[in-house]
């Protein structure tokens, strides 16, 4: 690529202490069968070979920029610094313990073409611990929309978009731990979101994440953006509402049959928002989760679950019925050890 060119793509990728996997990581993103790119490496603070690594590559001739953090300045700084540097007619971003698949961009920058979507994830593999999984978040516009009330369903490191989204959008310090979960409910008020329905992406799961290490800092701030979403969405909520909107996604046990009963009227309110049938399978399919987290209440919750319309709704079948009844019998908190390895196993997210 010639200096004075701009590339198509430009891919955001910040590291600290990453020498173990950012190997894989920076490779898999200069394999790629989309080979206009430049990779931004941001170190923040690495006392490792992490930043070795990035200038052997750039030393190899290898489009790659090594920028360094006087400090450690945090993910939301590095990403925005990357972003000030960034030439791409288009965003990536990577993480430096994934990795991706070869022709991840190609597929992505295909389907912004073709649908005159803006930004868009994909689905992506889950691998380092417990069995190998496929993650399948909802991927149509009205789908994801309507996703995004409830948590985060783009994944962060699988995103292309166009750079006119991040020349009008940046990450928030205030928002750390969930930063991309904010700036995506942000563009998502201007621009078109979607996920790729296919997996791009190898998506290493490991102890020291930040969604894993920091899960109770992360809800809190996770909290404040469903409200954000529900208003940006011009979806009036109360209070009491808003509580039992957030007890949907929360990590922890439901043990009050009340406010089980509230989460369905308000799952049925927020039904008679959407038109389109794959924005209303995704708010019937939140009455499972619920229900999962319901698990202490036993058979109350299991005749709550199978008596509502949302069940029909969400069209589950005959695994999730029989998921849902051997929990209800087994009673578990969704805070123990044994409800954790069902989740690996992917009963539950």
């Amino acid at each position: 690529m010639h200096p004075s060119k701009a590339p198509l793509i430009s891919v955001i990728l910040p590291f600290l202490n990453a020498e173990k996997w950012l190997g894989e990581a920076l490779a898999s993103v200069l394999a790629q069968d989309c080979a206009d790119l430049e990779v931004i490496a941001i170190d923040d603070g690495s006392s490792d070979a992490s930043a070795w690594q990035v200038e052997q590559a750039g030393q190899a001739g290898l489009p790659v920029t090594l920028i360094r953090n006087e400090t450690n300045l945090g993910i939301v700084a590095s990403l925005n610094r990357g972003l000030d540097v960034a030439r791409g007619r288009y965003i990536a971003r990577m993480d430096a313990d994934d990795v991706c698949l070869p022709h991840r961009f190609s597929r992505q920058l295909a389907y912004l073409r073709s649908t005159g979507v803006d930004l868009c994830g994909s689905w992506f593999v889950e691998f380092g611990q417990g069995p190998r999984r496929t993650t399948r978040w909802p991927h149509t516009e009205a789908a994801l929309r309507a996703a995004m009330l409830f948590q985060n369903t783009i994944c962060h490191p699988t995103i292309l978009a166009r750079r006119e989204v991040f020349d009008r959008f940046r990450y928030r310090e205030d928002y750390r731990l969930a930063e991309d979960y904010d700036l995506f409910v942000r563009a998502g008020s201007e621009f078109r979101l979607a996920n790729v329905p296919e997996p791009l992406l190898r998506y290493r799961r490991h102890p020291q994440q930040a969604t894993q290490a920091r899960r109770s800092a992360m809800e809190e701030v996770t909290r404040r953006i469903r409200g954000e979403a529900l208003r940006a969405q011009s979806i009036e909520v109360a209070p009491e509402e808003l509580r039992l909107h957030n007890l949907i996604r929360a990590p922890s046990s439901i043990e009050c049959a009340d406010d089980l009963h509230g989460i369905e009227a308000w799952l049925l309110k927020l039904l008679d928002t959407r038109t389109d049938e794959d924005a209303r399978h995704v708010v019937a399919s939140q009455w499972v989760r619920a229900c999962i987290r319901a698990a202490p209440l036993g058979q109350t919750m299991w005749r709550a679950f199978r008596s509502s319309p949302l069940y029909e709704l969400h069209g589950g079948g005959l695994a999730t019925s029989v998921d849902m009844y051997l929990l209800s019998l087994c009673r578990l908190s969704y805070a123990s050890k044994p409800f954790a390895t069902l989740r690996r196993l992917g009963l539950s997210s």
